[in-house]
């Protein structure tokens, strides 16, 4: 029987959009093509064709960890104060409490107290689990849609091994099926050097969409091909390359001497350098304005210790700013050459000093962290080893935003005409259009469609304009059209979605008013479906 759908999926609409598509944010087309539901900011209410999409998605998710011998879980998204106070991380802000419980952010204490259950020797080990699942954030102010939300969708795995050299195979290995993951979703992507932030740990890797909408910047070196979030890569400053102008800022140190900040003027000091070079701790309590203040409370007579650091592009002939407190040198403590400031584009390459950055935006949209021991040992989370002696796991944790995938996707694929969707995750592959010139019966589109084994096709032989089907087709963002009218026995095939070489296809297609079509044979056309979905 043949599938009409458009007048049964949930949160379709079968009329024009009031507003132009180009118009449309990803979030607003989404919505308005009947993907989502949003009732409330950082909510969302998966329709049909969204929630056929995010599961396609899991699947190829779910396809690469268990060919890799990842062990799949569902934990409760309820967890226990008592793991947060252990691993320091109870007060975090974005966690939404309940009592004595949180709704879990992330399942790093959860899995770690799980695991430590079953894996208690050396025998047992390694172990990957993961899980696909909502978890939920405390945003203040939910941005972005999906790529932002109190609620979405996430898949975290994590790993547990002997000692650090396999904990950092297991790292290697979780790497390699992200990398698989993200080929199969087809949409240029790039892994880059990141700082582990919160979750802590010691070396870890974003996984980011090409996109200009992006929210992170990305430097790469045109000579190793080297790959970093802004917030991890320094500059490579030449000998005796300085700059001419100096800015300064002020800070308490946690002993409440001043401690005075000189950088380059127009470059962003990253306080995560500071605190990798470990000179001083700075408080975090103060702004630069009120560590002036504090420190010229405590008169002219009371000079304390100032500690002046020196970036690295700081150095001889270099116009340093007049300070705003009185000093007195023998109290000064200078340290020179220190890399605090972010690298930027045409900047050289700290790593091989031979190349130069290039910079381009991204969309996060994954996350790998070796973690070492930093939640196993306040959790007392361990083995007994070869020789009887009881042990801490070492661990990695590797996070993909599953939902957010979808936003993410529909953003970098999409055009003026709506939506285009990635033939692995698109909710329906093949629209198979019945024009009303097409004079034959119904049982020849029929056994069309039986062909199509394994793929995700729907038949709209409604009423109505062909052109206002192929456009509604194409908002949804369904990769082919296949339009069945007038030339039959001949098909036209539209190509909506992005593609890879065709090969000797490619010699066949037509561009007409902006679309790439084939006119072939209708019993060649499955054929040449499977084909091209091959590549889309």
């Amino acid at each position: 029987m043949l599938r009409r759908l458009y007048s049964t999926i949930l949160g379709v609409p079968t009329g024009k959009l009031a507003k132009n598509i180009a118009d449309l944010t990803t979030t607003e087309l989404l919505m308005k093509a009947g993907y989502v539901s949003q009732p409330n900011a950082g909510l969302t209410h998966w329709l049909p064709l969204g929630l056929s999409t995010i599961r396609n998605i899991e699947e190829i998710i779910r396809k690469h960890h268990d060919k890799a011998g990842c062990q799949e879980v569902s934990l409760s998204v309820m967890s226990h104060q008592s793991l947060w106070d252990k691993t320091g991380r109870w007060q975090n802000d974005e966690l939404f409490k309940v009592g004595d419980f949180c709704l879990a952010a992330t399942a790093e204490e959860e899995m770690t107290q799980l695991v430590q259950r079953t894996a208690d020797s050396y025998k047992k080990l390694p172990v990957i689990a993961y899980q696909i699942g909502r978890k939920y954030r405390n945003e203040k102010r939910p941005r972005g849609g999906l790529l932002r939300g109190r609620e979405f969708v996430m898949k975290d795995a994590y790993s547990f091994d002997v000692d650090q050299s396999s904990a950092l195979r297991s790292f290697e290995k979780m790497n390699q099926v992200y990398y698989d993951i993200f080929k199969e979703l087809n949409v240029p992507f790039v892994k880059a050097n990141a700082d582990s932030g919160a979750i802590g740990g010691d070396l870890s890797y974003e996984w980011h969409f090409l996109s200009e909408s992006g929210e992170d910047t990305l430097l790469e070196c045109d000579a190793c091909g080297v790959v970093g979030n802004v917030e991890r890569v320094r500059p490579h400053i030449t000998e005796g390359h300085f700059a001419d102008e100096a800015e300064v800022s002020y800070h308490l140190t946690r002993e409440n001497d001043l401690c005075l900040i000189y950088y380059p003027k127009g470059r962003t000091v990253n306080f995560k350098f500071l605190k990798d070079e470990d000179l001083v701790e700075l408080r975090t309590d103060i702004s630069s304005e009120e560590a002036v203040q504090t420190y010229k409370r405590s008169g002219d007579d009371e000079f304390r210790n100032i500690i002046r650091i020196m970036d690295v592009g700081v150095g001889p002939g270099t116009l340093l700013p007049d300070l705003e407190v009185a000093y007195s040198r023998s109290r000064m403590t200078t340290f020179e050459g220190v890399p605090l400031t972010e690298a930027q584009a045409g900047d050289g390459c700290a790593l091989c000093e031979a190349g130069k950055l290039k910079s381009f935006k991204g969309i996060e949209v994954g996350h790998t962290f070796y973690l070492g021991k930093r939640y196993s040992e306040p959790l007392d989370a361990g083995f007994v080893d070869s020789e009887g002696r009881r042990q801490h796991y070492e661990m990695g944790c590797y996070g993909i935003g599953v939902s957010r995938l979808v936003a993410a996707i529909a953003e970098v694929t999409r055009d003026a005409d709506g939506l285009r969707w990635p033939a692995s995750v698109a909710p329906i592959q093949v629209d198979i259009v019945v024009a009303g010139s097409y004079t034959g019966d119904l049982g020849a589109v029929e056994k069309f469609c039986s062909q199509l084994d394994g793929l995700r096709y729907r038949v709209d032989a409604t009423e109505g304009h062909l052109g206002e089907k192929l456009a509604r087709s194409k908002r949804l963002g369904t990769p082919l059209q296949v339009i069945i009218g007038k030339q039959y026995p001949k098909i036209e095939i539209e190509l909506r979605g992005l593609r890879r070489d065709l090969g000797k296809l490619e010699s066949e297609v037509q561009q007409q008013n902006g679309v790439d079509k084939l006119v072939v044979d209708v019993e060649k056309g499955p054929q040449i479906v499977h084909k091209l979905l091959s590549v889309m």
